[in-house]
């Protein structure tokens, strides 16, 4: 089964904060995703990038939480750094990001306010989720074409994931709120 493929140290119902890109980006990102999705079988996702995962609570708190760290954290760019993939489903196929200072302190901002220690943090927007060869991603990437090489985190969002039945849902989106 798929799940039984999913790291044991992971939550595979819990709650992540994602940054996602917005306007055309979103649909290039989206179609991409969906492409290599159909193709390899792989299950489909919002684009994103996590800025935290893996974190339970209550899903009121977690929303105040949330909205606190948005008004915190100034808008940003995520920015590409070239394709990579590791042999971990979650991290199949993915376009690595740059962890400079503003990431950096949104990330830092964000675990101390859930009080969350999650010290594997590859950032990252993942193409496809699933297990595949090298030769599989090798061929993967050769499809792939132009990407855009950065988009604009204006919001983050709250997400339910449930990595059994692999979904994942917005909760609710909010908007960075800190002047610089």
């Amino acid at each position: 089964m798929i799940h039984d493929k999913i790291n044991k140290k992971r939550n595979p119902i819990s709650y992540s904060i994602w940054l996602m890109p917005t306007d055309n980006k979103k649909d290039q990102f989206s179609k991409m995703i969906n492409a290599i999705s159909h193709k390899y079988g792989g299950p489909l996702f919002d684009p994103h990038v996590t800025l935290v995962s893996g974190f339970l609570g209550k899903k009121r708190d977690l929303i105040d939480k949330t909205e606190t760290i948005s008004n915190k954290i100034s808008p940003f760019k995520i920015l590409f750094d070239g394709i990579s993939y590791l042999d971990e489903f979650f991290r199949s196929l993915f376009l690595k990001v740059k962890l400079y200072p503003d990431l950096r302190a949104a990330r830092n901002l964000a675990c101390a306010e859930l009080a969350w220690d999650e010290i594997d943090y590859l950032p990252h927007m993942s193409l496809i989720y699933g297990d595949f060869t090298p030769i599989q991603k090798e061929k993967m990437i050769s499809t792939l074409g132009l990407f855009p090489d950065s988009f604009s985190v204006n919001k983050i969002y709250l997400i339910h994931n449930d990595e059994i039945q692999m979904k994942w849902r917005v909760i609710r989106g909010f908007p960075l709120t800190k002047l610089l």
